[in-house]
């Protein structure tokens, strides 16, 4: 219990950290063709490794420098990058759903799509070690706190979006598509919000 209490802001910013990611399990959950679990948890693995390691980077950044400059500066383009990503992602998944037909397509999630979804769903989490480093807590039990929140989450709203699958699946396909575009404009607006 005592463990809990100590780690308690860690674990609500793992769920506030984990939801950008969820949005996008579900949004694939929608698009996906496959009932298989096997996407559900390449999506759950590789956000919640990326959402392990960048606490690390921002903590190490942190120690380096003992400012928050450097974290600062990099937050500058990050919200323009994930923008620009999810508008991509997005945008494909209408032009697919409006220019194929269902039988002929083969969806599935490339290395280098998992790999750009780890990125620019886990930017924010860089922040989270300069948190770490200020409170002074353990970075590894922090860091794996926050990995292990994502993966289990992150799975679950991949897991949910399948009750859906009953619907219509061009209207699915372009809920998934527009879902991804507003996060991406959710997180420029967000980003642009503080800078003022």
């Amino acid at each position: 219990m005592s463990f809990m209490l100590e780690y308690i802001e860690t674990i609500i910013l793992g769920v506030s950290l984990a939801l950008d990611a969820c949005i996008v399990a579900f949004s694939y959950g929608l698009y996906l063709k496959t009932s298989k679990i096997l996407y559900g948890v390449k999506l759950a693995t590789i956000t919640s490794l990326f959402q392990y390691l960048m606490p690390i980077i921002g903590w190490y950044i942190m120690s380096w420098v003992n400012s928050g400059l450097s974290v600062y500066y990099a937050g500058i383009i990050d919200h323009w990058i994930a923008f620009i990503v999810f508008l991509l992602l997005g945008s494909k998944i209408i032009k697919d759903s409006t220019t194929q037909e269902d039988s002929s397509r083969q969806i599935k999630l490339s290395f280098f799509t998992l790999l750009f979804i780890g990125f620019v769903t886990s930017i924010d989490a860089l922040a989270a070690g300069v948190m770490i480093f200020v409170q002074n807590i353990n970075l590894w039990i922090s860091a794996l706190l926050i990995g292990i929140i994502t993966f289990l989450l992150v799975l679950c709203s991949y897991v949910f979006s399948k009750t859906f699958s009953k619907l219509p699946a061009k209207y699915l396909e372009i809920s998934a598509g527009v879902i991804l575009i507003l996060l991406g404009c959710k997180i420029l607006a967000e980003h642009l919000y503080r800078g003022i």
